[in-house]
């Protein structure tokens, strides 16, 4: 059997978390949650759930990280005005999936709001920050408690679709389809 991929998240660099959810909510009816701190990066997170998939809304919180990797990626978009800056593949076996492509397999953690540990493996993230065309690789360690599953019910009505365009560049245009229509969050291009 072929392994399972699939749109994971994409992450979304910006200079402001809550002014990203508030324009979220106002422009489009997305429902913007509460994510984390991911200490070892620099960086603090938030989650627009969809219905599998997410968007993660990350700006750097901590001015003495060092800038290197993923800081540096969320860091130079958010510089420049905020805009999608990575995108992520979840696979359902890291460990075969990185040996293939010759990727270390790297453990995650972070606190969510409640207190809860949220854990998970990643590979390929030093790859996609120095290119942003190529997806980095995440097998969630509890499937069910990952941001993707939670349950939101947005203004904008029931997700229904979520597609991910992928440029030269890295991701270009981020289509969600809804019940009432369709969203499309874009790079300048």
């Amino acid at each position: 059997m072929p392994p399972v991929t699939e749109l994971d998240h994409v992450v979304l660099a910006v200079p402001d978390i809550a002014i990203a959810a508030d324009a979220l909510r106002g422009d489009h009816g997305l429902i913007t949650l509460p994510g984390g701190r991911h200490p070892a990066w620099g960086t603090r997170n938030a989650i627009v759930p969809l219905n599998g998939a997410y968007l993660e809304l990350v700006e750097v919180d901590d001015p003495d990280a060092p800038m290197v990797g993923f800081t540096a990626r969320v860091a130079e978009v958010a510089a420049a005005g905020g805009g999608l800056a990575l995108w992520c593949e979840r696979v359902d076996d890291i460990a075969v999936e990185a040996a293939l492509r010759g990727y270390e397999v790297v453990p995650g953690t972070r606190e969510n709001p409640d207190g809860s540990a949220l854990s998970w493996r990643v590979a390929g993230l030093p790859q996609a920050c120095a290119t942003p065309v190529l997806p980095f690789l995440i097998q969630w360690d509890d499937p069910a408690a990952m941001p993707g599953a939670i349950m939101v019910e947005h203004p904008c009505g029931a997700i229904e679709r979520v597609h991910l365009d992928v440029g030269a560049h890295g991701p270009r245009h981020l289509r969600i389809t809804t019940a009432d229509g369709s969203i499309v969050l874009a790079n300048g291009a």
